[in-house]
C-alpha cells in the first residue's frame, strides 16, 4: 500500500533531490531509488558484521594482518 510522506529539506537536501529527480524522472522515483540504495547498503553492512562476528566466534579474533587485508578491499 502506498503512503504519502511529507519531509522538510534543507537547501542541500533539496538540491540533492532535484539532482536525483533529473536522473530518475520524478522526486518520488528519486526518493524510492535513494531509499532502496541506502537500505541495501545498510543490509549489506549488517550482513557483513554478522558474518565477521560468526567467523570470530568460530575461529577467534581476527589478526591485524587479516584486518588489513580486509580493509584493502574497501579502499
Amino acid at each position: 500500500m502506498a503512503q504519502r510522506t511529507a519531509m522538510r529539506l534543507d537547501d542541500e537536501a533539496a538540491d540533492n533531490l532535484a539532482f536525483l529527480a533529473s536522473i530518475y524522472g520524478t522526486r518520488t522515483d528519486a526518493m524510492k531509488h535513494a531509499l532502496a540504495e541506502v537500505a541495501g547498503r545498510e543490509r549489506l553492512m549488517a550482513n557483513m558484521r554478522a558474518l565477521a562476528a560468526e567467523e570470530e566466534a568460530e575461529s577467534g579474533p581476527f589478526t591485524e594482518e587479516e584486518l588489513e587485508r580486509a580493509r584493502s578491499y574497501f579502499r
